[in-house]
């Protein structure tokens, strides 16, 4: 096991942030790089736009979407990139997936938060053919990430998604520090009318991913791979599996935690995986430095979450507070949890 991974596996500290400056404070000039991932929930603006089913979140509807809320929204999903950020070194994320936002307008308006706004973060974001109007995106601070090739992938063909639209899968190469890195974004199909009858979307929606990286792969041998989404299934579940890559979220999982609750049950449906690449360099440098290059290393997976994120009454105390529980407006962030990865370099 990696010294750091032994390190937080043996210190008993609830405060995650206090000991990742400890984390810092023990590798001096070591950079210390956050990628994160966060399922928005519903991240709506307030107007109605055309083609897209989001009667639910308008000022005029059983909800009362107005702006109050909507401000809350966005203040909240920016507290999370801020928190994440303060993670790592930079004080800011270098990428982070996101899901289940509407459009442009919605990432502009969270990205020119005070809280944030001095990262000058941008965003590779495409509109979906899903009937709700949510998409998936990329989120980076251009001073960390340097974006190369992008584009989206359909789940769709001639025998899968041919009566409704699902999210895409978004592509991106870019340069992260001194690798170049392949990331996917997913939020796969839902779990609606039952695990085992939605399963096979899954394993399609893992077969498109891996295809990509085949690809990807022909041309270079040792890519690296971050793959991070909502992926509806959990850790062990065979669509992660198909994959055939490191999960770090995979042991906590085993252990009991989540990013989501359903019917009073955690499960682990946020990940961010990486290839194996990752790993061979690390073993790489552990024997000699055969090259003076300081290569990015994996070291740490993380749940976030803080007392205000989580519901503190009603029955579904203990789960992730939700901006509305119903047609009820609760305030809250949303129905998951975001989750990180820690690199050092």
């Amino acid at each position: 096991m990696h010294f750091f991974e032994k390190l937080f596996a043996t210190l008993k500290i609830k405060n995650s942030l206090f000991l990742f400056i400890f984390f810092i404070s023990i590798n001096g000039k070591s950079q210390v790089h956050v990628i994160g991932f966060y399922n928005c929930e519903n991240f709506y603006d307030t107007t109605n736009q055309a083609n897209t089913v989001d009667e639910d979140f308008l000022p005029g509807s059983t909800k009362s979407y107005d702006r109050v809320a909507y401000e809350t929204k966005s203040n909240h999903i920016a507290r999370i990139i801020n928190a994440l950020g303060n993670l790592g070194t930079t004080k800011s994320i270098a990428i982070m997936g996101v899901v289940e936002i509407e459009n442009k307008i919605v990432l502009n308006k969270v990205l020119s938060d005070p809280l944030i706004r001095k990262y000058h973060y941008k965003y590779i974001h495409f509109d979906s053919k899903d009937i709700r109007g949510v998409d998936v995106a990329l989120i980076y601070n251009p001073a960390i990430f340097i974006p190369i090739r992008y584009n989206t992938y359909s789940l769709t063909d001639k025998t899968h998604f041919t009566t409704y639209a699902t999210r895409d899968i978004l592509y991106v190469k870019g340069q992260l520090g001194s690798e170049q890195v392949h990331i996917l974004v997913n939020h796969w199909p839902s779990r609606r009318g039952g695990d085992r009858q939605s399963r096979s979307k899954r394993i399609w929606a893992s077969t498109i991913c891996k295809r990509i990286m085949d690809s990807v792969q022909q041309l270079d041998s040792a890519a690296r791979w971050i793959v991070m989404g909502d992926f509806n299934d959990n850790p062990d579940d065979k669509s992660l599996r198909n994959l055939d890559m490191f999960n770090p979220f995979l042991k906590p999982y085993k252990h009991g935690m989540g990013t989501l609750a359903y019917n009073d049950s955690w499960n682990l449906f946020d990940q961010i995986l990486i290839n194996e690449q990752w790993k061979l360099e690390e073993h790489r440098e552990s024997k000699e430095h055969i090259d003076q290059k300081i290569h990015l290393t994996y070291c740490k997976s993380v749940i976030y979450k803080n007392n205000e994120m989580i519901e503190d009454q009603g029955r579904f105390k203990g789960y992730p507070k939700r901006t509305y529980n119903g047609n009820e407006f609760r305030g809250g962030y949303s129905d998951h949890f975001p989750v990180a990865l820690i690199f050092r370099q």
